[in-house]
């Protein structure tokens, strides 16, 4: 399979542009699981030397994007449905763990952002004629909702951790195509204010019960789309 097409880059932390480029093309699949990863070819498209792009890509196999082969190359991973379902269980850890300061940290501000931010997840279905850019502005608008709670828990190893953990949901989601998955926005708004409802008022036992309540719903729809989508590829 050819690589795509990728613009030449000059920075003084080379290692770390080559790293964000590459990242950046395996969460958006334009590297899709399973190809191998063309070291020279990369290194020319970006005018870099070979010695960045290896740097780069010991980073993306720590972050467990990729895999080194002895002998063979490096191949972008092909994730399990136990991996991803072991992702979805520590992101619903640790956003029941921001909820513990965050409850303390969030001001009427912040309330007001988020609940914006809700009504912008649930617009998203409002015009329906193009449902793939509806999903992916969907997808974004709700991701940043999550990383708005999680940011205020103030913990920034925290935050950290669950930004290192959103490129492998990127990934799980990406070229997820649930015909239903509009449907499903109406009871998703409904425990999204449930949560802020409860963080305004101060209350962590209720806004761990309600996110709780919402991820592992989410997560149990995530990867039934996963494995209905395998299976019609299969059958294909």
């Amino acid at each position: 399979m050819a690589q795509p097409s990728l613009q030449a880059i000059r920075a003084e932390r080379v290692t770390d542009t080559v790293y964000q480029v590459l990242r950046e093309r395996i969460v958006e699949q334009q590297f899709p699981p399973g190809s191998k990863i063309q070291v020279d070819e990369i290194a020319r498209q970006l005018d870099v030397s070979r010695t960045p792009v290896h740097e780069a890509l010991a980073i993306l196999a720590a972050d467990g994007l990729v895999e080194v082969r002895p002998r063979r190359g490096t191949y972008v991973t092909e994730f399990t449905l136990n991996d991803y379902a072991e992702t979805l269980d520590i992101r619903r850890a640790l956003e029941l763990l921001a909820c513990e300061t965050a409850c303390d940290n969030a001001a009427p501000s912040d309330i007001a952002d988020l609940e914006k931010l809700i009504d912008e997840v649930a617009a998203t279905v409002s015009d329906p004629s193009d449902r793939s850019e509806a999903a992916r502005v969907h997808d974004a608008k709700n991701m940043e909702l999550h990383l708005r709670l999680v940011g205020l828990s103030k913990n920034r190893r925290l935050i950290a951790l669950y930004t290192d953990l959103r490129a492998h949901l990127k990934i799980a989601r990406a070229h997820v195509d649930a015909p239903d998955w509009m449907d499903r926005v109406p009871e998703e708004t409904k425990e999204h204010r449930e949560i802020v409802a409860a963080l305004a008022r101060g209350d962590v036992a209720a806004m761990k019960e309600a996110l709780d309540t919402h991820l592992k719903r989410s997560a149990a729809s995530l990867i039934d789309d996963i494995q209905r989508g395998r299976a019609q590829r299969r059958d294909a």
